[in-house]
């Protein structure tokens, strides 16, 4: 037993050290690249690399009908990097890779975070080269102020996922039926495949642009939610429902985009999405994360056979490079230095008027602690705010706690329950459940209080619980600054709106330049998407001055307060 003791405090030990260590760095620092300047997050050159190249197991489409493509109304190649700007893909540089990062240099010029997939799967329809994402082309954010840009790992993307993918399926499609009439688009395609009949060819590209249409009608949204947003659990719930051989009750809109969730600390929450629909179990959030980045999944699959194309391997090594990634810290000599005098203010308003849902970073507080940037991270029960009391968007809390289908058996149930079907399926079948936890020493101090690991062994994995049903999580607020546009579906631009309700109004959405003085993106570039708050799911309403007991006086509480929350 003392041996025992030791080893765990061994593990604490060590783990302390290495989180303590690099607390110690959080400044800036060029990327090789010369293009972009990272934040210090506890990341080093590696870390990112592994992040922006991991495989996750998705299929988008087969690579070798898609990297010759062209986009749908000209001859331009489909995967150039001037198309990067229309869809706001940070791009994969040089330096973004490296000998073991899975990157072939014949794809060298896709966006961060587009991978190709080798597959060798025993399945027929799983095997060969895939386009695939993973989880940093949703969650790598730039924030650009004059001539400077700042990279930060983890961040809202300001991408715009659902463009992406209509314009690869209408480039597939006009391929396609460019080839039909015998035209020059699919003359000039075919020439890529010389040893390949283009009937035959013809054929192979057709079930893929089936395939296309079929998923497009399952997911497509019933407005374009635009750039920075993107109904993820929407779509995860549409493909589960679907790959399970299940039909939905009731008509099913991924009308819920959301703001993509940044990522820091989130690993050492209870629960996570916007929702706490998922429980604080790595591989758990991580599979069903995965369905959602197009991995396939085969509800047949017998014990020890192959239940999905998801690498669980390469799921515990970005699970690992999560666990220690830090929010960023206002880069003061780039945006400017913070006020010490509004920022003491600004602390005392944020007890006040935040700390109660948020957390609070003072000691002697009565409300639930927070995460300080200075110190190692540790597990926190976040607050799960009532949607009758935020009085924000209902879309995605209603979608995601409330969808039912029906199973091939005829039984009725929650698609979130039958979530946790399908990761059992998937562990279960494919691997040893230790999978699940793959940082043990790392997480040790938190483990038995972790009442998701008997979950687990009881096989109950609890998706979106009762306690968290209908309620919207207050996240600790760490690194905020860099995580525009606001409220959890993206509908407000800046941290001055957030405070101010009145001054909420539509906005452009899609600029990555920065307002260091509301604390935000800027709002009238009409490049970016209009994005309309007057509609259902674009909501922004809510968090209002209900929520701080009155409005806040704009001198002395609003200003000083988001000079606090630069710091935080």
């Amino acid at each position: 037993m003392k041996r025992v003791v030791i080893l765990l405090g061994l593990c604490l030990i060590l783990s302390a050290c290495t989180t303590t260590s690099c607390l110690t760095q959080l400044q800036p620092w060029p990327d090789p690249s010369g293009m972009h300047t990272n934040l210090q997050q506890c990341w080093d050159k590696s870390d990112q690399v592994r992040f922006y190249t991991t495989n996750q197991g998705g299929r988008i489409a087969p690579y070798e009908l898609v990297k010759h493509l062209e986009m749908p109304r000209s001859t331009d190649k489909f995967f150039a990097r001037a198309n990067f700007e229309r869809w706001r893909f940070l791009p994969l540089e040089p330096k973004d890779r490296d000998q073991d990062s899975h990157v072939d240099l014949e794809v060298q010029d896709w966006p961060l975070g587009f991978v190709l997939t080798h597959s060798a799967s025993k399945k027929e329809v799983w095997k060969g080269k895939w386009l695939s994402m993973n989880c940093a082309g949703c969650h790598t954010g730039q924030v650009e102020y004059q001539t400077k840009k700042l990279r930060i790992d983890g961040a809202p993307t300001m991408a715009n996922l659902n463009q992406f993918l209509w314009d690869l399926q209408a480039a597939l499609k006009a391929t396609y039926e460019d080839g039909l009439n015998n035209g020059d688009k699919f003359k000039r395609y075919a020439n890529n495949f010389p040893g390949e009949w283009d009937r035959a060819l013809l054929n192979r590209l057709g079930r893929v642009v089936t395939d296309g249409e079929l998923w497009h009608h399952r997911n497509d949204p019933p407005t374009p939610p635009g750039y920075a947003r993107f109904d993820a659990v929407g779509l995860i719930f549409n493909q589960l429902i679907f790959m399970s051989g299940s039909e939905p009750i009731g008509n099913f809109k991924n009308d819920a985009p959301v703001s993509f969730p940044f990522l820091w600390d989130t690993s050492h929450h209870n629960q996570t999405q916007w929702d706490g629909v998922a429980p604080h179990i790595p591989m758990v959030r991580n599979i069903t994360q995965s369905i959602g980045a197009f991995a396939k999944y085969d509800p047949q699959a017998g014990t020890f056979q192959e239940p999905s194309t998801i690498p669980l391997s390469n799921q515990r090594q970005l699970q690992r490079l999560v666990h220690k990634l830090r929010s960023p810290a206002w880069p003061e000599d780039i945006l400017g230095q913070i006020d010490p005098v509004k920022k003491t203010r600004g602390s005392d308003v944020f007890e006040q008027k935040c700390a109660r849902c948020h957390g609070s970073q003072k000691p002697e507080s009565q409300h639930p602690p927070s995460q300080k940037r200075e110190d190692p991270l540790r597990y926190l029960r976040v607050t799960m705010t009532p949607i009758q009391e935020l009085k924000t968007d209902g879309n995605m809390v209603a979608n995601a706690d409330h969808r039912e289908l029906r199973g091939p058996d005829g039984t009725e149930q929650r698609v979130a329950d039958a979530a946790s079907d399908v990761v059992k399926d998937i562990v279960f079948s494919g691997s040893h459940p230790t999978e699940f936890f793959p940082f043990v020493g790392e997480s040790i101090a938190a483990f038995f209080r972790w009442q998701p690991i008997l979950d687990l062994f009881r096989l109950k994995f609890n998706f979106g619980r009762e306690e968290f049903g209908d309620r919207y999580k207050a996240r600790p607020l760490d690194g905020i600054w860099a995580t525009a546009p606001y409220l959890h579906n993206g509908s407000v631009p800046n941290l001055y709106q957030l405070l101010v309700p009145s001054e909420r109004k539509p906005f452009y959405v899609g600029s990555r330049e920065f307002d260091k003085d509301h604390v935000g993106f800027i709002t009238d570039d009409k490049s970016g998407t209009w994005l309309d708050t007057d509609i259902p799911g674009n909501l922004n309403t809510g968090h209002d001055d209900t929520t701080y007991n009155g409005p806040l006086d704009i001198e002395t509480e609003v200003w000083p307060l988001i000079e606090y929350m630069k710091s935080l």
